[in-house]
């Protein structure tokens, strides 16, 4: 039994991405047999270090040329997963494949009967491609192939146990690299924020604030596919990260920014309401503009006149993360989830 990892080619900093290649690594390091499995024949990330084993789908001409003319004449025959650069020629039925939520409803035609796991890193995205004509209800989630969801917060097993009541859904804690993103009391008076989540928002914000003269005191940084190294270093010496993000399964860079010990305010895009806790960030109604700007204005004011109640702040935000967001915690959840379903 292999345990095949379907994964986007992303050749840009993806934190879902880097997760499956961890939960990969997990599962070897526990004598398990998995892999990343990629489309792109000799695809593998680099914006990060690894030697995860990958492996590859067989989407060659010669393959899809076969796969036409056996529709002709066997068109009721499942098209199967071949494989490039495995042990195995193809994906069986004694084996898993592990799905990310992005597919959609066109998971159900996925390799056909073989056992399945939906991976899903972002609960507000298990509908996307879905019709809106009520009487077409096909979906992976109550698919005989589909045998359980393992998904990245308290928010998200809701979401979908509440969707789907006879789910198997097990939630496990991501981590946060503690040594990349490590606390730093020592801040510049910077604001770091990515603008590519909820662009709208962003612009108004800022332009809010600018002709206030609200960041008369502050640099800001916008970072956008940045390597993490590079996020981490950003977030170290920024004194707060502004969070734009609606509908997040989780909401990593917060999280890391809290881990790096910067005064976090914004919205906590429900997978986030877990640790973003008003002892120590300032969460935001969801679109109150004003009110988001409101916040990050006396924030900056309050800083600007005594910064150590911030710095006691940050400190409270990276110890809180680092107790519930450690490799520690993401393993033993990873390894839990994975005993129970190959037991049964």
């Amino acid at each position: 039994m292999t345990i095949y990892f379907f994964t986007p080619d992303y050749s840009f900093p993806s934190g879902g991405v880097r997760v499956i290649y961890r939960h990969v690594d997990i599962l070897n390091a526990q004598g398990n047999e998995a892999y990343v499995l990629h489309n792109k024949f000799g695809f593998r990330c680099v914006w990060f270090e690894n030697t995860t084993p990958v492996v590859y789908l067989d989407s060659s001409y010669k393959r899809r040329a076969y796969f036409k003319i056996r529709k002709r004449f066997q068109p009721e025959k499942p098209r199967e997963w071949y494989l490039l650069g495995a042990k195995a020629d193809r994906i069986g039925p004694e084996d898993i494949l592990v799905l990310p939520e992005i597919h959609g409803p066109g998971m159900v035609d996925m390799a056909p009967g073989v056992p399945k796991v939906v991976l899903n890193q972002g609960c507000y995205l298990t509908f996307q491609g879905y019709s809106l004509d009520k009487t077409k209800q096909p979906t992976p989630y109550t698919h005989p192939d589909f045998k359980a969801v393992l998904t990245n917060s308290s928010d998200g097993a809701k979401y979908l146990s509440y969707v789907f009541p006879g789910l198997p859904v097990t939630r496990f804690h991501l981590s946060i690299d503690s040594n990349m993103f490590a606390f730093r009391a020592e801040k510049k008076r910077q604001i770091c924020f990515t603008p590519r989540k909820n662009e709208l928002v962003v612009r108004q914000l800022i332009n809010i604030l600018k002709y206030r003269n609200a960041l008369r005191d502050f640099e800001l940084v916008p970072f956008a596919g940045v390597s993490p190294s590079g996020v981490a270093r950003l977030m170290q010496e920024s004194a707060i990260f502004l969070c734009f993000g609606q509908y997040e399964g989780f909401g990593l860079p917060p999280a890391e920014a809290m881990s790096c010990g910067c005064i976090v305010i914004g919205y906590h895009a429900g997978g986030g309401k877990e640790f973003f806790r008003p002892e120590f960030s300032y969460p935001v109604e969801c679109g109150d503009v004003i009110g988001y700007a409101r916040i990050v204005e006396q924030v900056i004011a309050d800083y600007c006149a005594d910064p150590a109640p911030f710095a006691a702040k940050g400190r409270a935000a990276a110890d809180f993360i680092g107790e519930n967001y450690s490799p520690e915690h993401e393993r033993a959840d990873v390894v839990n989830f994975w005993h129970n379903l190959l037991k049964t």
